[in-house]
């Protein structure tokens, strides 16, 4: 089977980077590169939203995450699926016409650009640990299927390798399409793999039977589980691969339908990665957890197990990539672009191809120092809750004090540096301090705004 799982992900990726190769003559200027010269339809909006929340977390993160908490880690990915329907409804303010590019302008037409540049950065350091964990996953994946012939450090290697070049080559055009190409091949494998295991196995009704397998909110505890989807909530919003995607659209209203979509194409995959996770600690309880969903393919025959194996890894470029390409457009427009003064647009096509490949290589690099997916996504996350709070604030209330909302950011960094310094996260989630610290500074604000 090694040599057909072989000659599958061979195949996969050569169909990938053909894919960057051909539509490379679509991305002749930085406008086409960054944002597909905002002509995209609802089709490639949708399925760039679905890859999106389709990933290494939502996948593999939630196999794993099933596996030892059962159904309740389904809670990470509720608060996104509220959120796409809040961003669908908001995408025209949050849009302000055909300019936005990220949340550098999005927070710029609230507050100075100091506070602007510091929400960008925030913004940038969490994409970029999303990008890390997509790779983590297709580590994790490609290790367990090829065992001796690919080790965890080779499987990220190689997946980050494959969906860097091709949007290196392509940028958010290659995106789309090969995100097309993703989200076919993982409702296909996930639901044909995920059906024969639990049909055959009978791991369900087994497990409904354990302690808190089947519980809404399991081991987790309501506090957990509503924590997940709080944060997750605050993480979707304002994600920068959606703000991309939405700025990709041909017009305001496509981008919107395409959110929707993309949110309802995403629900049942997770959802049946989660099944997959109970069923894999029916089977294989004693396995290290990030191999929940790979181990199952061991259990599936050959003509399944191909196409299983390519929906378990294609989610983690589908996510991978957005992610990646909303992390170049930031750092291009928010910091390369205006520090080196580049305006010539051949040379800024140039340094976003360039931007691409860097942070593809520091997210590889980073990929070394993850442990559990789920938990270390939900605690560097926190930095975007503060970003939606004064965003939100902004919006809702009169115009405040860019100081304000400044010390906000700054204090929510320090929060929470000092609870992972001391070991205050294991205990209270840091987005509880930081909700509670930015709601107190920006109502000071408030407050002084309306005595003027």
């Amino acid at each position: 089977m090694k040599a057909a799982y072989l000659f599958a992900i061979g195949g996969y990726i050569a169909l990938l980077w053909l894919t960057g190769l051909y539509v490379t003559r679509k991305s002749r200027s930085s406008e086409a590169y960054l944002v597909a010269s905002r002509g995209l339809s609802i089709t490639f909006i949708s399925v760039l939203i679905a890859g999106t929340w389709i990933g290494g977390v939502s996948i593999v993160g939630m196999a794993q995450g099933a596996y030892i908490h059962g159904i309740s880690a389904l809670w990470f990915q509720v608060g996104v699926w509220i959120a796409m329907c809040f961003t669908s409804m908001l995408i025209g303010k949050i849009l302000q016409g055909k300019k936005t590019y990220s949340i550098l302008d999005v927070v710029g037409n609230l507050y100075n650009s100091r506070t602007a540049k510091l929400a960008g950065i925030m913004q940038l350091i969490f994409s970029i640990w999303v990008v890390t964990m997509q790779i983590v996953g297709g580590g994790a994946i490609l290790s367990v299927i090829l065992k001796g012939q690919i080790s965890f450090k080779e499987g990220m290697v190689l997946t980050t390798v494959v969906f860097t070049l091709y949007n290196v080559m392509g940028g958010f055009v290659a995106t789309a399409y090969t995100n097309l190409i993703h989200i076919c091949a993982i409702i296909i494998g996930i639901f044909l793999g995920g059906f024969y295991v639990i049909f055959n196995t009978g791991a369900l009704s087994q497990m409904a039977n354990h302690t808190f397998y089947f519980q809404p909110f399991g081991d987790l505890g309501i506090t957990q589980a509503l924590s997940w989807a709080y944060i997750n909530f605050t993480l979707g919003v304002l994600a920068q691969p959606v703000i991309n995607t939405a700025s990709s659209a041909k017009t305001i209203q496509e981008g919107k339908k395409g959110i929707m979509i993309g949110n309802l194409i995403s629900i049942p995959v997770v959802a049946m990665a989660a099944l997959c996770g109970i069923v894999a600690k029916y089977v294989f309880p004693d396995i290290p957890s990030l191999a929940a969903l790979p181990a199952l393919l061991e259990i599936v025959p050959p003509f399944v197990s191909v196409f299983f194996l390519i929906s378990m890894w294609a989610p983690l470029m589908s996510s991978g990539s957005p992610f990646l390409m909303g992390a170049t457009t930031l750092a291009i427009k928010g910091y390369v672009a205006p520090i080196f003064k580049i305006n010539n647009d051949r040379s800024l096509l140039f340094a976003s191809r360039i931007t691409t490949l860097i942070i593809g290589t520091i997210s590889l690099f980073l990929g070394f120092f993850v442990k559990e997916i789920l938990r270390e996504v939900t605690w560097i996350a926190v930095l975007l809750s503060a970003i939606v709070y004064i965003v939100f604030i902004g919006w809702i209330g009169k115009r405040i004090d860019s100081i304000f909302a400044y010390v906000s950011l700054i204090g929510t960094i320090t929060i929470l540096f000092f609870t992972f310094i001391f070991g205050i996260h294991r205990i209270l989630h840091p987005v509880w301090l930081v909700t509670v610290f930015v709601f107190l500074v920006m109502g000071m604000g408030f407050l002084k705004t309306y005595r003027k």
